[in-house]
């Protein structure tokens, strides 16, 4: 019979706004703060005791891409102007338990956002680890025991929507691509005609005047079943790549190989 596991909630909340009066390519530049708290089994927050340090993975053009945090709520706070994915990795007070990771969607579409991820244990583990997991605890759905639950999926597919991620934080003149760094999927990548997944990965290293013209030649083209939304006041523009069909899925792809080959 197979072992139960003992699941865990955590959720990560973000907080982010405008800094007035500072832009960089052309793009107002954001303060934001990333936190993590527990969640109990009435959906209260809690701490997290059986949690010894948090570490953030950041784009890899920041200064110090990773950042250990050992202070509960484990908050990170930063300053950049693009929208990016990132790792949370938890490591854990009983050192013979493997670190956990998780994926987050650092945007800019709200100014506070939070997301629920599960963290399952097996239940075999120390008894002094056990006693810290005990409160709030819950027995793991058959779906957790080998992936995700539907509604812990659901959430991933939500904050991870395919999107052009127009810029990357604090970027080196040296960039190059970064296997995490879009969140866009390839879905049925099988039978397009261009795969969505490098055609954002081509958005991060264009110029931001290339970027521009970028977004001018999706609102040339824009039908009303894409999903394309411009934020004016925040000078900001979202693309959900997979809505925009095979023809301007090629024309962005031949634009961005025209002016990445300069």
């Amino acid at each position: 019979m197979p072992q139960k596991s003992i699941v865990k909630e955590v959720k990560v909340i973000t907080d982010q706004n405008i800094v007035k009066g500072q832009k960089q390519h052309g793009f107002p530049m954001r303060s934001w703060k990333i936190s993590v708290v527990g969640v109990g089994s009435d959906g209260e927050e809690q701490r997290l005791p059986y949690v010894d340090y948090v570490e953030y993975i950041l784009h890899h053009t920041f200064e110090q891409p990773l950042r250990k945090v050992t202070d509960y709520p484990f908050a990170l706070q930063e300053k950049g102007w693009g929208e990016f994915d990132m790792k949370i990795m938890f490591y854990f007070v009983d050192k013979s338990v493997a670190p956990f990771v998780l994926d987050h969607d650092l945007n800019f579409q709200k100014n506070h956002y939070e997301v629920i991820h599960p963290i399952p244990f097996k239940s075999d583990m120390k008894p002094s680890f056990l006693k810290l997991l005990a409160q709030g605890a819950r027995p793991a759905s058959d779906s957790e025991h080998g992936g995700e639950s539907s509604s812990h999926k659901r959430r991933r597919d939500g904050a991870h929507k395919e999107k052009s991620k127009r810029a990357r934080e604090s970027r080196s003149t040296d960039d190059d691509s970064h296997d995490d760094s879009s969140s866009a999927g390839s879905g049925d990548d099988e039978i397009e005609r261009v795969n969505v997944k490098q055609l954002a990965k081509k958005f991060q290293l264009l110029q931001s005047e290339d970027l521009l013209e970028l977004v001018k030649l999706v609102k040339a083209n824009q039908t009303p079943d894409m999903y394309v939304l411009e934020d004016g006041e925040a000078g900001e523009f979202h693309i959900d790549l997979k809505t925009l069909g095979d023809d301007l899925l090629v024309t962005l792809w031949q634009f961005c190989e025209k002016r990445l080959d300069h």
